[in-house]
């Protein structure tokens, strides 16, 4: 248990090597959290947004609480196993007395704890500063939290399925950029997913997404019925079931074929 302890530290020191880049993502969460605010509320002001749905205040919590909470989950895992392959790293990492996937979300976990004393506890005082909009349905934020957590560990299996695709394809920021986009409109990481076209909505469905942004922040924002709320917290313990198989078999094969390689 020490040795993944000793990893989390390690993730925390390499996020804080560069003080500068802290400040500066930091500076571009505010700005991005204040154009999302500008735009939709200019959006509704002009009557241009008609929605049966949803209303300006429901689209503003719900924009509002989508981006600090993806100061929780996002995660950059990829570019990390893409590294170790690339560089051939990865044939030590799989001789040491640890566990490769396991001290990456050491490691993501150490950068989490970074993230959430740098990035989301400055955002959620800016906000309760300057914005008077009730954001969460406390009735429902221990149902929320639980959602969240369950939203990090799919978004760290999604990454990791696509940071193992190295062991094939070498290169993996192109399929992470594409995929990367259809990830962030169909998470509802930028639009509330209950606007999107019946027919987007009936794909969406089958895609796992949705479990990472649009179910815990509808669940912390929208009042809901216990039933709803579980029926959606069933759905993201599905997919973490999914993806952890795919992680297995995915990592089982890759590995073998790098034996094979010869590292």
């Amino acid at each position: 248990m020490k040795k993944y302890v000793d990893h989390v530290r390690i993730g925390m020191k390499e996020y804080l090597v560069y003080p500068s880049a802290v400040w500066a993502k930091l500076f571009s969460k505010i700005i991005y959290l204040y154009l999302q605010f500008c735009i939709w509320s200019a959006l509704f002001a002009s009557n241009s947004m008609k929605h049966p749905d949803l209303n300006k205040a429901d689209t503003l919590r719900y924009i509002v609480v989508a981006t600090i909470v993806s100061t929780v989950i996002e995660c950059n895992v990829i570019e990390k196993v893409n590294a170790q392959i690339q560089s051939g790293n990865i044939a030590t990492e799989l001789i040491r007395p640890i566990g490769f996937k396991r001290m990456l979300l050491a490691r993501h976990l150490g950068d989490t704890v970074i993230k959430i004393l740098c990035y989301l506890v400055p955002l959620i005082v800016l906000v309760k500063a300057s914005v008077s909009l009730p954001l969460l349905c406390f009735g429902q934020i221990g149902l929320g939290i639980l959602s969240v957590f369950l939203a990090y560990g799919i978004q760290f299996l999604y990454s990791l399925v696509i940071g193992l695709l190295a062991f094939w394809l070498i290169v993996t920021w192109p399929i992470n950029m594409f995929f990367g986009a259809i990830y962030k409109l169909l998470s509802g990481a930028w639009i509330p997913v209950t606007m999107f076209p019946e027919t987007l909505n009936r794909i969406n469905i089958f895609l796992p997404f949705r479990a990472i942004y649009a179910i815990p922040v509808s669940i912390l924002t929208s009042s809901m019925k216990v039933i709803e709320i579980w029926q959606s917290i069933g759905v993201q313990v599905m997919w973490l079931v999914i993806l952890y198989i795919l992680v297995q078999i995915i990592w089982r094969v890759g590995r073998n074929k790098l034996v094979v390689q010869g590292g």
